[in-house]
């Protein structure tokens, strides 16, 4: 994972709400939008910001069908992060 992409992925998870989204998402596996909002209760605007932080840091696939925009966890840069803080540990 080159420096750039981390600190972005980094800056992606400083927030309590893109925590609690990821959390969210996490928990049902592919979760709507507008279901966010029983979780993260903000603004529309706030929820689309914090969305897109969420999949420029390539932490969350976003699917549009139709009207809803559906949410995944991308589980290859959960893989590379949790490989990055693994190299971390070693002597």
């Amino acid at each position: 994972m080159d420096t750039k992409s981390l600190v972005k992925l980094a800056k992606s998870l400083s927030d309590p709400s893109r925590l609690r989204m990821l959390q969210e998402i996490a928990r049902a596996q592919r979760l709507g939008c507008a279901n966010l909002y029983a979780f993260v209760p903000i603004s529309q605007s706030s929820m689309s910001q914090h969305v897109k932080a969420l999949v420029d840091a390539g932490l969350v696939d976003s699917c549009k069908e139709g009207r809803n925009m559906y949410l995944t966890i991308n589980t290859e840069k959960l893989q590379e992060l949790e490989s990055f803080l693994q190299l971390l540990k070693m002597p």
